[in-house]
């Protein structure tokens, strides 16, 4: 007789834990099987979310008991919309971040951008009425979905009938208790290791030191710091440097094939090209970056590393040109405080300016950078470095009125648009190219402020990007994930003020982005720090390899062979290997590997292993 009491209650308690569980476990199918992430994070994530269960439960019962009937049912359903909302925003946005940047997103990124969401809605050609009223109706409709599940299947009045109000009330501070402790060891020892989404969430600054998809080992690291800290401690500043101004300027996810300096069809950079008639520029067209995303791609420049020689403490060209009496500032559009280490990879700088900072503008707005550098003092004399980071051939910067050339566009990044493509649409390009020519006005304007404010009396302008872009090809958008040349290859101009160079660039090579530190301190006659791996562009012998790696996939340029480089990469994760003849298939469009000795084939392998081993190291 009582079990017949208790059925019910346990029925309807075991179909809401089954359904409250789907959306986890479906996550986790995903965390683990497409973005390989460890199988011990299944349980540590479920068990989180039992206790945000459990912490609903025990806010029902309260309910129950403390309000009236229909005030109860209105409180509960609120209460499970909201948990169920934030489980499904949670899932989106982490799923989004593994796809766009390999990396589970950290809550710093979600309030940044949250507190942006609307311009940030704008950047992609949405409109904050529609999203507004969306996100509106998104949770109405789970509002009614719960009432209406707790109108026929509540087991809260169930319970609170069967059960004394002196137990109800020990049941509760059981469970309150189990809640709070469960919490306060979530937050004391989180599940680092294990890769727990939350965990990895909440604390990013505990896991081991990674550049969004790319790792440093921790032990590797410390042998590395020693090198750089001896390196740091035996440089010797050379007192007859010429001491011009070092101005750099990264554009984020610019494409050096969709410049009309670089002989695109489309005049998309006039300023650049003007500068170039004039004999200003020194374009050495493209170079390799060493991955197809911000943060390794930006050390790589800074430190003249691979990915796979990164270390916690890399001796860097600011510290260099400090070491030679420079004042380092930064100007960067986009968030660089909040994005996995950025801020801290560039080290201790005289002034720091970012998106996040900005007060009254979106962060992806190349406008802020323009209003910060309008805002410096005139030049004392004293040599400078700046370094400038824009953001407008982004898919998420924004995009101004004069740079609208082309129509119509649509922006890739909104994923719903893009699907079925295989290759870029008009539109898109239209989008895209729309962006460089942004990029080339907001140069303009940096260059024309410099210049009435002294700073390009004598100096030398660098101008080049993180990563490249892919924009349909293979029917791959954005950057993050591919080794493909459209993610790889970055621009690289080299504009002279004030003084003509002594040294010229060194025939035709193709540089690789570890090489413009070098080429920048070969340029002002100061000694290359001995950790560096990169070559001045202005040395005739260029280094018969150069090497990339975006998360699993690791590869090498092998310079060596007459006619253009070879390319060749592998997949840690899945063994598959590919291998293109980069002077005669441009385009990546056959995969030679079969046609390749196997004697060249084990040499390749040789030499991306340490690449490879660390991508295992985070399978």
């Amino acid at each position: 007789m009582s079990e017949r009491r208790w059925r019910p209650l346990f029925l309807r308690l075991g179909s809401e834990m089954a359904l409250w569980y789907c959306l986890p476990i479906a996550f986790l199918a995903l965390y683990v099987s497409l973005y390989a992430a460890p199988a011990a994070a299944v349980l540590p994530h479920l068990q989180l979310v039992g206790l945000c269960l459990l912490a609903l439960a025990l806010l029902r019962l309260a309910a129950d008991r403390w309000l009236p009937g229909i005030g109860a049912r209105l409180l509960s359903t609120s209460l499970a919309a909201s948990l169920a909302a934030a489980l499904l925003l949670y899932y989106g946005l982490t799923i989004i971040g593994l796809n766009s940047w390999g990396r589970v997103i950290s809550w710093s990124l979600i309030t940044t951008y949250a507190a942006q969401a609307l311009d940030l809605a704008a950047s992609l050609g949405l409109s904050a009425t529609a999203v507004l009223a969306g996100a509106g109706c998104a949770y109405v409709g789970l509002m009614v979905l719960a009432f209406l599940y707790l109108a026929r299947f509540d087991w809260v009045p169930l319970l609170a009938r069967r059960l004394s109000g002196s137990v109800l009330a020990l049941a509760t501070a059981a469970g309150s208790g189990t809640v709070a402790i469960g919490f306060y060891q979530f937050s004391a020892d989180p599940w680092i290791e294990q890769a727990e989404p939350v965990s990895l969430t909440f604390f990013p600054r505990q896991a081991t030191r990674t550049f969004q998809s790319q790792a440093i080992d921790s032990a590797e690291a410390v042998k590395r710091d020693q090198l750089e800290d001896a390196a740091r401690a035996a440089y010797r500043p050379n007192p007859a440097a010429a001491r011009r101004n070092v101005i750099l300027i990264v554009v984020d996810a610019l494409r050096p094939d969709h410049m009309g300096v670089n002989g695109y069809a489309r005049e998309t950079t006039p300023n650049l090209s003007r500068l170039a008639k004039a004999g200003v520029v020194r374009n050495l067209g493209a170079a390799h970056a060493s991955c197809s995303e911000s943060s390794c791609g930006l050390l790589s420049l800074a430190s003249s590393k691979y990915v796979h020689q990164f270390s916690s403490r890399p001796f860097t060209l600011q510290q260099a040109l400090v070491q030679h009496g420079y004042r380092i500032h930064l100007i960067l559009g986009g968030d660089h405080t909040n994005f996995y280490g950025l801020k801290e990879s560039y080290g201790k700088v005289d002034s720091y300016f970012d998106g996040s900072s900005a007060q009254g503008y979106y962060m992806n707005d190349d406008q802020l950078v323009s209003d910060r550098l309008a805002g410096f003092a005139a030049s004392d004399g004293t040599p400078v470095m700046m370094q400038f980071h824009l953001m407008s051939a982004h898919p998420l910067g924004k995009r101004h009125p004069d740079a609208l050339r082309y129509q119509p566009v649509t922006n890739y990044a909104r994923t719903g648009i893009r699907s079925g493509l295989d290759g870029p649409s008009a539109s898109i390009l239209n989008f895209y190219d729309n962006g460089v020519v942004q990029v080339d006005i907001a140069i303009a304007s940096l260059l024309d402020i410099l210049g009435r404010k002294g700073y390009l009396r004598e100096a030398l302008v660098v101008v080049t990007a993180d990563h490249g872009e892919h924009l349909g090809e293979r029917g791959t958008f954005g950057h993050g994930d591919s080794v493909d040349e459209p993610a790889l290859r970055v621009p690289l101009l080299f504009l002279s003020y004030g003084y003509q160079p002594s040294a010229p660039f060194a025939g035709k090579r193709t540089a690789a982005q570890v090489d413009i530190a070098p080429t920048i301190l070969a340029e002002l006659g100061m000694p290359i720090p001995a950790t560096w791996v990169g070559q001045p562009l202005q040395h005739p012998a260029a280094a018969p390899y150069s090497f990339f790696q975006q998360g699993a996939k690791v590869g090498l340029i092998d310079h060596r062979q007459p006619g253009g480089p070879w390319k060749y990469w592998i997949n840690a994760r899945t063994s598959d290997e590919h291998a293109y003849d980069l002077g005669d298939d441009p385009a990546e469009n056959r995969n030679a590997i079969d046609s390749v000795t196997a004697e060249r084939k084990q040499e390749w392998r040789l030499r991306v292993l340490p690449g490879a081993a660390q991508s295992f190291s985070r399978l």
